[in-house]
């Protein structure tokens, strides 16, 4: 749990600092982002759904796991799940743009949640991974 909110906050500051200085970063046309978020439909919608449902496997399903190595417990994830994350349980989404950020594709939305309506949901794909595994995601409230 304290290395996914490290990973978490190491991509934050990452993500930041290249927002910044402007580096590395193309936002897609929103024909290019819309066809992009669709082919990623089903994985973050996965991702959401077992993140609200406490189910694990449907919430890891689609990560990199080689990515996530040493940052993803099970137990301590069901601990922190059955208590209620601090979001509550997903209800929708809104693709607001996609951007390259150097090696990573961030596809960002505008997301609802039982305890805040107002969230900014990014999800961090590598550019060229055919299978779109999650390498990372953070949600901003």
């Amino acid at each position: 749990m304290i290395k996914q909110r490290i990973l978490t906050i190491w991509i934050v500051l990452t993500a930041l600092a290249l927002a910044a200085c402007g580096l590395g970063n193309t936002r897609l046309s929103p024909a290019e982002g819309a066809a992009y978020a669709a082919e990623v439909e089903d994985i973050v919608e996965n991702m959401l759904v077992g993140r609200s449902e406490c189910d694990f496997a449907r919430y890891t399903r689609d990560f990199d796991l080689e990515e996530w190595e040493g940052t993803l417990d099970e137990s301590a994830w069901q601990q922190e799940c059955k208590a209620g994350f601090k979001t509550g349980a997903y209800q929708s989404k809104t693709l607001d743009y996609v951007e390259d950020r150097q090696e990573s594709r961030v596809v960002i939305y505008q997301a609802v949640f039982e305890n805040v309506e107002d969230a900014t949901l990014s999800v961090y794909f590598y550019i060229d991974d055919p299978d779109h595994l999650i390498i990372g995601y953070e949600i901003n409230y």
